[in-house]
């Protein structure tokens, strides 16, 4: 009965991912600007939140309204982030700079590589790899790794944390 339920859950999660995923990411991107991968990102963490609650035994009559009430959280979220970024940034001139920045020159690149190499399984490798070096689409990398496309997304936002974590003090 269980094993139904889930199946059900992860083939209506799919309907809806490939109904809703790309004009999600437009209406993103719209709200953002030309940051398509965080866009991207945004629409991601939404499926995220929403398959958890469709897991979770949650029933949306308007699933539509709710993934982009949920995107548009998260794109507003994102929004806040950069603008605090971009105001906390202070001229280097400044002779009462006290704030140290990193700068592009800062970032020890072969430190981030070392890092993933050690830090994530083989299989979170291929995944970072066909992601973020070949730039494959979600749905790509489901076909070919034979998964849901809600098991692909729940997997890359948990990679993009441990990334971050694991990077955290060699990148802003």
């Amino acid at each position: 009965m269980i094993d139904s339920i889930e199946k059900d859950t992860a083939k209506r999660f799919e309907q809806l991912y490939n109904v809703y995923y790309s004009r999600l990411v437009v209406y993103a991107t719209a709200r953002l600007g030309d940051y398509r991968e965080f866009s991207e990102d945004c629409v991601q963490e939404a499926f995220v939140v929403f398959y958890n609650k469709l897991r979770d035994g949650e029933t949306f009559e308007y699933p539509e309204a709710f993934l982009y009430r949920t995107v548009d959280n998260i794109v507003k979220k994102q929004r806040s982030k950069r603008f605090a970024e971009e105001n906390m940034a202070v001229s280097l001139d400044d002779e009462n700079n006290i704030i140290e920045l990193k700068s592009d020159e800062d970032v020890d690149y072969e430190k981030y590589i070392r890092i993933l190499e050690k830090k994530l399984t083989p299989d979170e490798k291929k995944l970072y790899y066909a992601k973020y070096v070949q730039e494959k689409k979600i749905e790509d990398i489901a076909k070919e790794r034979d998964m849901t496309l809600a098991a692909v997304t729940m997997r890359l936002s948990r990679l993009r944390q441990k990334v971050k974590k694991e990077l955290d003090d060699i990148i802003l």
